[in-house]
């Protein structure tokens, strides 16, 4: 008898092709796929029509997931189903597109870097790797349906994430609280909605907003190095606004011997409300592309106004200019909208250059003056000036004298 299951072991297959390879008629698959539905879906209509076998993922008890999504006033609506497949694929409906792993959204969505680990640790129970750059799209999927209730973005994944978010609360905070949170933070004890990037952070209600806090303390070169780089994001992302270019809001605290950049969520609005919002990673195609060619690329195919590809090639020059290194994908976001994106607010721009690396010897001389690329060129004499002015700026600023120096040099430039 002829069997579906298990000639889609390798992954979905289209209809044409099965009865080429197979050669059997339509009816025969037909009445395969009927004896079988519970375990195949079905998707697509004539030439198009694909059939996949569904999988129950390690550590899940189903494989369809129900998905939802809550709105900038906190209301939780249904989105659709996500149901997995063999051969590590997925489809979220109602839209029929097979996926290779889970769609780039919820992949965004899922805990990584420095808080994700620490949602790792504190839900141990779930078995998961504590080593988050080692988890797999099922490891994703188990953390997102599981524990999702509170995850950047506006998705929440399966029956039981729905049900913790109807439980949510979320307690306020003071700046007064931010040794005791930075103290369970560094612990791996962080308990608040999850958030990217490897810098020490956690995540609170403050003033009736939500934050990402990150914070430095003065106990050694290294880590007065990064109270600096604290200070010098603040300054990058005030020069940026008051040129009218939309970004994170921020602002310092210092309280003892800890320096915090308190930075607003612009996926959150208000106490409850929340927003979608994706990755350059997510959005683009190659993720070795400059912050400007995949801007370039998201253009061409219409996805991204002129405007946002030149505001995003003008972040990427001033980038450049101010030895930032890290421009990698996930350091810029966009706002999903009817098929297309808008720029989400510029975050983390600051000299990364002069951060500490693994060995912990400290950069203490200036980088080479930059260069511009062919798709900054047109926007670099206006990056240019706000990196002038960044610099004089930052010269004005209580650094430490290492930094000091090296920010002197930048701004004789």
């Amino acid at each position: 008898m002829f069997e579906l299951k298990h000639i889609l072991r390798d992954g979905s297959r289209r209809a044409g092709e099965i009865v080429e390879t197979f050669g059997i008629s339509r009816v025969t698959l037909k009445n395969a796929y009927e004896r079988e539905a519970g375990k195949i879906l079905r998707l697509g209509r004539a030439r198009r029509t694909r059939y996949a076998a569904r999988q129950i993922l390690a550590g899940l008890q189903t494989d369809e997931f129900p998905v939802f999504r809550v709105d900038e006033h906190g209301a939780i609506q249904a989105a659709g189903t996500l149901i997995t497949l063999v051969a590590s694929e997925s489809v979220w409906l109602p839209d029929e597109t097979i996926l290779a792993g889970l769609p780039r959204e919820m992949h965004d969505a899922a805990p990584r870097g420095f808080l994700g680990r620490s949602f790792a640790h504190r839900n141990a129970e779930l078995g998961l790797p504590g080593d988050v750059t080692q988890w797999s799209d099922n490891h994703a999927l188990i953390a997102l349906s599981r524990r999702g209730e509170d995850m950047p973005g506006n998705l929440v994944i399966g029956r039981e994430s729905f049900n913790r978010f109807q439980e949510l609360r979320h307690p306020r905070s003071t700046k007064e609280d931010f040794p005791a949170l930075s103290a369970a933070a560094s612990a791996g004890e962080h308990r608040g909605s999850s958030a990217g990037g490897e810098r020490p952070k956690f995540t609170a209600l403050v003033e009736g907003q939500h934050r990402i806090v990150k914070y430095a303390t003065k106990e050694s070169d290294n880590a007065r190095r990064w109270q600096d780089l604290l200070m010098l994001e603040h300054i990058a992302l005030e020069t940026l606004r008051e040129a009218r270019i939309t970004t994170a809001e921020t602002h310092l605290v210092d309280i003892g011997n800890l320096r915090c950049l308190v930075v607003t969520r612009f996926d959150r609005v208000g106490v409850s409300g929340r927003r979608a919002a994706v990755t350059l990673a997510a959005a683009s195609i190659d993720m070795n592309d400059s912050w400007a060619d995949a801007a370039e690329k998201l253009r061409k195919r219409g996805e991204i106004t002129d405007e946002d590809f030149r505001n995003i090639a003008l972040l990427d020059a001033f980038g450049t200019l101010i030895a930032n290194t890290d421009r990698h994908h996930f350091n810029l976001m966009l706002f999903p909208m009817d098929g297309a994106y808008s720029l989400a607010p510029a975050f983390d721009q600051l000299p990364m250059a002069y951060a500490p690396p693994a060995s912990g010897i400290l950069p203490n001389s200036a980088v080479a003056e930059p260069r511009p690329a062919v798709n900054t060129l047109a926007v670099w004499d206006e990056a240019r000036e706000l990196a002038r002015a960044f610099w004089k700026r930052a010269e004005d600023q209580p650094l430490t004298d290492r930094m000091r120096a090296i920010v002197k040099v930048h701004a004789s430039r």
